[in-house]
């Protein structure tokens, strides 16, 4: 995974959608913190934060981490 293409997909993916980062928070569980530092690539999520993102967001893991897969 490329830390850089995955931090600059997830935030997309969040401005897409027209989330704040306290929405996503609030509406995923995961802490708003977490969050802020998996955007900005200080923090790689765990598998289950990375599951929990990608079906909020309606996109694909691959697309997220800079595989062959589509958005969606």
């Amino acid at each position: 995974m490329d830390k850089e293409i995955f931090a600059q997909r997830i935030k997309k993916a969040r401005h897409d959608t027209g989330f704040t980062q306290k929405e996503v928070s609030i509406q995923t569980g995961i802490l708003k913190s977490k969050i802020a530092k998996i955007e900005t690539g200080y923090q790689e999520p765990d598998l289950e934060a990375l599951g929990t993102l990608a079906d909020f967001y309606g996109v694909s893991i691959d697309w997220l981490i800079g595989t062959k897969g589509e958005k969606r």
